[in-house]
């Protein structure tokens, strides 16, 4: 996962130098769950879903602007946050799940009165579903990388050279609904990643422009 998350950091980094305008904003977010489904040996269990919440930063760079549209390329990093899941039968079963992503995308967006824009990025997302009973601990952790769409609005505050600014998007997953069948003897990751991922995701954001 690391070396493959390397191209997206250089590509963070790299924004600074190419930028004519940049950003940097703290966000916070509220990421709706999808409740999933195991079917292990005949038996199937149901894992219900909270919604998400945690924070993240986002860094930006104006590469090119035609009239009142610009093109901004954009890096995020969302921290590490874990919640519960409720298993059914739970059999003495308890359940937690981490998500956290890194991105690297690119937007169009105008400005007229107030800020508005979309794009796409993607992100490499880390996911871990933590199974719990009595003293033991199992954990199917995956690493993957998918398309998401990203939609904004906002305000820029006219403050000089460095420009204050609100922002609420809004990004959903482009990449098709997971299913999952966990075999008998060994849990096929892949199948396992996003029994409790998210497939949108709404934030709140406020930087600064400079």
């Amino acid at each position: 996962m690391k070396l493959r998350i390397l191209p997206l950091l250089l590509a963070g980094l790299a924004l600074p130098a190419v930028a004519q305008d940049r950003s940097v904003a703290l966000f916070v977010d509220k990421a709706p769950g999808v409740d999933g489904t195991f079917n292990q040996s005949g038996s199937v269990t149901h894992l219900k879903t909270s919604d998400y919440s945690g924070f993240g930063i986002k860094f930006g760079a104006n590469v090119t602007k035609w009239g009142p549209a610009t093109l901004e390329f954009n890096a995020s990093y969302r921290f590490k946050g874990k919640e519960d899941l409720t298993i059914t039968p739970g059999f003495g079963q308890t359940a937690k799940f981490e998500w956290s992503y890194l991105s690297a995308g690119a937007d169009v967006n105008f400005t007229n009165v107030v800020d508005f824009g979309g794009g796409i990025d993607l992100r490499a997302q880390q996911s871990t579903l933590i199974l719990q009973s009595g003293s033991t601990s199992q954990e199917i952790g995956v690493n993957r990388f998918s398309p998401w769409i990203r939609a904004h609005v906002g305000y820029t505050f006219n403050a000089g050279a460095v420009k204050p600014f609100v922002a609420l998007e809004g990004a959903w997953d482009l990449s098709a609904k997971d299913s999952y069948d966990v075999g008998t003897t060994d849990i096929d990751a892949n199948k396992a990643y996003g029994v409790a991922s998210p497939k949108s995701e709404y934030s709140l954001q406020v930087g600064l422009r400079f």
